[in-house]
C-alpha cells in the first residue's frame, strides 16, 4: 500500500527528518531518516539494540569518522518508553527520554502532557562534553556546525498524541518551537532539519509540521515507502538517501515491530 508522502518527495535535500502517525487500524509509529550529503554524515547506518530496542546511528567509515564530530554524528535516534516513542537527529534524545522518565515516576494520576514535558526539557541549557574538539555542546540549541546550524529536531508521540519540536538558528539567535499534534487513523505528520532545497548555507524547516497520509499497516511498508521517497531525487543526480528506521506499536500483539532500511546494506 502507497502512503502519500508527496511533501518529502518535493524536497531536493530533507537532512534528517521525523515522521509519527497512525496507521488506518489504528497503530501509532514513528520513523526516523537520514540523509547526508557530506561523506562523514553518510558514513553512518541505523541499527538497533537488542536488549532496550533502542535504534542508534552507527559508523560505517571509521577512517572519515575520526576526524569528524562524533559528539553530533552518533546517537540514539529513537527510544521506547512505555507507550511512548521518541525520535530525534542527536543526543538530546536521552535528555527528553530523562525528562519524561521522571515525570512518569512522579506522577500521581493520570494527567500527562508531552507537549509540556517537551517545552520544558528544552528551556536550560543542558551540556555535553565533546572529547574531540575539548569543548561543551547544548543539547537544547542548533547543532555547532556553521554555516548551516543544523536544527535539532525531536518527536514524541503516545497514542494519537504526539509533539514535534525544532531548535533552529534565526539572526544568529536560538528560536524553538513546539508543535502539539493530534493523529488519527490514515494520519501523519512529519518535520526535517531543512527546508528542502540545495542552497548553501542551508534554511532550516520554517512552519508548522507538514500532513501525510498513511495507508501503510505494516513497519515494513512504511519503511519501504519512506525510503522510496527520500530516493525520489535519485533520478536528478541528487542521491542523499542513508536509512529510515520505523517503530511501531502493533496494538493485537501488544509489541513493537521495527524495520530498518539502509542504503549500505543495499549494495547500492
Amino acid at each position: 500500500m502507497k502512503d502519500d508522502l508527496s511533501a518529502l518527495e518535493n524536497m531536493i535535500y530533507s537532512g534528517r527528518g521525523i515522521i509519527i502517525g497512525v496507521t488506518p487500524s489504528g497503530n501509532t509509529f514513528i520513523g526516523y531518516f537520514l540523509t547526508g550529503r557530506s561523506h562523514s554524515s553518510r558514513a553512518r547506518k541505523l541499527v538497533q539494540q537488542q536488549k532496550t530496542k533502542i535504534i542508534r546511528t552507527e559508523i560505517t567509515d571509521k577512517q572519515q569518522l575520526k576526524q569528524d564530530d562524533l559528539a553530533l554524528l552518533l546517537y540514539p535516534a529513537i527510544i521506547p518508553i512505555r507507550n511512548i516513542l521518541i525520535a530525534g537527529n542527536g543526543a538530546q534524545t536521552q535528555l527528553l527520554y530523562s525528562k519524561i522518565k521522571n515525570s512518569m515516576d512522579k506522577m500521581t494520576d493520570n494527567i500527562f502532557s508531552l507537549s509540556d514535558i517537551m517545552k520544558k526539557a528544552f528551556i536550560e541549557p543542558f551540556f555535553v562534553y565533546d572529547k574531540k574538539n575539548d569543548k561543551m555542546i547544548d543539547l537544547t540549541n542548533y547543532e555547532p556546525d556553521p554555516p548551516n546550524n543544523t536544527p535539532r529536531i525531536t518527536a514524541a508521540v503516545c497514542g494519537w498524541h504526539g509533539t514535534m519540536h525544532i531548535t533552529r538558528c534565526e539572526d544568529t539567535r536560538k528560536n524553538s518551537e513546539t508543535h502539539e499534534v493530534i493523529l488519527g487513523p490514515g494520519k501523519g505528520n512529519l518535520i526535517t532539519t531543512y527546508k528542502g532545497d540545495n542552497e548553501e548555507p542551508l534554511k532550516p524547516f520554517m512552519g508548522k509540521p507538514l500532513d501525510v497520509t498513511i495507508n501503510s499497516e505494516t513497519a515494513d511498508n512504511l519503511a519501504k515507502n519512506i525510503y522510496s521517497a527520500i530516493c525520489s531525487r535519485k533520478k536528478q543526480g541528487n542521491d542523499y538517501a542513508i536509512g529510515v528506521a520505523i517503530m511501531l506499536q502493533n496494538k493485537k500483539t501488544n509489541s513493537l515491530e521495527t524495520k530498518i532500511i539502509n542504503k549500505i546494506d543495499k549494495g547500492k
